[in-house]
């Protein structure tokens, strides 16, 4: 006879195992990694500290760890294979990110491999292709949506990417995003600790897991996620939507992600390396982060919010994440509005 595990220990394990297991696996990840050389400089700091490289790697194998444990105990069939498909995308996308941390990909291989991360998910047909609008409710999409789909998890992970400037960013903007898309996946389809839900068993991990990365992450970081880790959170959003049925929330969630993506994107017209765009900001005398002249330089998010005075690293987080909790509320008023006509 099998022995059925109540859901209550199932959203505790989603939420406790990675958060232990991103806790414990930094700080030997940090030691290796400044051990063999493989670390960053912080440009934002005078005394330019080498930080740790690749912390995302931590991130997704405390996830894929965690959903391997939810996958055992969990006696459904279908909940074990909607794990599955959700460990494969970030996995994917992680790998993609993983390659480009070690072997830089050109601006435009890197997004067109992360429409490869979808496959899993059109591969098993777990999507629904009637997404919800507010005031419209349920529409049908059918072929449409399986041709935006990849887009779904590909626009996620560049954008998440490129927001990953600063401390602690990309850490707590997503979470913000995550509690967001917790709290309106509980309004549209509601919520009892009787019933496993799958969304909130991934939102979990994910938040989990970014609060303790974040505690490395944060000013003065410790360690950077690289593309492995923003590359991989951006696919567990967009998976999130799509399995979850709630791509308008997660989009509206993230506006400042997508704003600051496409600014970039429309100010140099197409797609570069980082490194091979002008620094659109430069560091003041006392270390304030100001916007350069260069007419050259893409129009950023941060552009936006130090356009009246340079400040300081942690003040233009915390810009971000003031925007990004505004989103967040237009996230949750869409979900109240798709509820009322559902």
């Amino acid at each position: 006879m099998a022995i059925v595990i109540p859901p209550i220990v199932i959203y505790l394990i989603a939420f406790f195992v990675p958060l232990f297991l991103t806790f414990l696996g930094l700080p030997f990840h940090i030691r290796y990694m400044l051990k063999k050389e493989i670390y960053g400089v912080d440009v934002h700091k005078k005394d330019k500290p080498k930080v740790a490289e690749i912390g995302g790697i931590i991130i997704l194998i405390s996830v894929i760890l965690t959903s391997i444990i939810a996958i055992i105990l969990i006696n459904d069939s279908t909940s074990r294979l909607a794990i599955g498909i959700f460990c494969l995308t970030i996995i994917i996308a992680g790998i993609i990110g993983l390659v480009d941390d070690f072997k830089r990909l050109s601006a435009i291989l890197k997004p067109a491999l992360l429409l490869l991360a979808s496959i899993p998910i059109i591969a098993s047909s777990m999507y629904t292709p009637e997404p919800y609008l507010p005031f419209v409710g349920k529409t049908r999409l059918t072929i449409a949506y399986i041709i935006l789909l990849p887009f779904v998890i590909a626009i996620p992970s560049n954008a998440v990417n490129m927001l990953d400037v600063f401390n602690g960013s990309m850490a707590t903007t997503t979470i913000i995003v995550l509690i967001a898309t917790l709290i309106a996946n509980i309004i549209i389809f509601g919520f009892s600790f009787n019933t496993l839900d799958l969304t909130n068993i991934f939102i979990l991990m994910m938040i989990a897991t970014l609060i303790a990365f974040w505690a490395f992450n944060r000013y003065p970081a410790r360690v950077f996620s690289g593309d492995t880790g923003s590359l991989t959170v951006g696919a567990a959003l967009g998976a999130i939507a799509v399995l979850g049925r709630l791509e308008v929330v997660v989009i509206i969630a993230m506006i400042p992600f997508i704003m600051n993506a496409f600014g970039i994107i429309g100010s140099v017209r197409g797609l570069f390396e980082r490194k091979d765009m002008a620094r659109p900001t430069q560091m003041t005398k006392d270390w304030k982060i100001e916007s350069t002249d260069n007419p050259k330089a893409p129009i950023t998010l941060v552009g936006l919010v130090i356009q009246k005075g340079p400040l300081h690293e942690k003040d233009v987080v915390k810009s971000f994440n003031i925007l990004t909790f505004v989103s967040g509320i237009f996230a949750i008023i869409a979900a109240v509005l798709i509820k009322l006509v559902m």
